[in-house]
């Protein structure tokens, strides 16, 4: 009598899995920014990204003769600011003298002699899983344009907790531009460089 695989074949796949949403990796465009002190691209380490998203704005329209209906039409967009979080770690202080570097320029105090720009350019890559290369290869990316840090949030003290004492980075932006590769495997990469 044969098995239920050998009568179905399965029609799962490798190049029809889904992309997993815990590897990835972000990258910061660091030229003038107070995360580097050269022009570097570099990864920081993340637990969670939130907010990769666009809205936009239906703008309701109503004419003479046409009183039982309305028509819509597309409005302004907006992209929700993203929220980062990671574990607070020792000697890593980049993302709050980011932040400080804003109060700088807004009270004049520094930046404003056109040498420093406190927004930048941010990288997120989806990795392919399982890895079927020496290394791994990036599926699906977001590059997220014009990005400045709104506000930074720590998680709560608590001496009766067991956790990661937790930091948070929202981030303003001016939007986004999305690739996703043809198909799985390391033949078909996709980047933004």
């Amino acid at each position: 009598m044969a098995t239920y695989l050998e009568q179905k074949p399965s029609l799962a796949h490798i190049s029809t899995d889904p992309l997993r949403n815990f590897k990835f990796h972000v990258a910061f465009h660091l030229a003038n920014n107070p995360l580097s002190n050269a022009k570097r691209r570099t990864q920081i380490g993340f637990m969670s990204i939130s907010g990769l998203s666009i809205t936009t704005d239906v703008v309701v329209y109503r004419q003479g003769g046409m009183n039982t209906t309305t028509q819509k039409m597309p409005g302004q967009s907006d992209f929700a600011p993203l929220t980062l979080s990671r574990g607070l770690i020792c000697g890593d202080g980049d993302i709050y003298d980011w932040l400080k570097q804003i109060f700088r320029v807004m009270q004049g105090s520094g930046g404003n002699d056109g040498s420093y720009d406190f927004r930048t350019i941010l990288d997120i890559y989806l990795l392919e899983h399982p890895v079927t290369a020496q290394r791994a290869t990036y599926k699906a990316g977001w590059r997220v344009y014009n990005c400045w840090p709104t506000s930074i949030a720590f998680g709560d003290l608590d001496a009766g907790a067991n956790g990661v004492e937790l930091q948070q980075i929202t981030l303003a932006h001016e939007g986004w531009d999305f690739k996703i590769a043809d198909r799985n495997g390391p033949d078909s990469p996709i980047t933004f460089d």
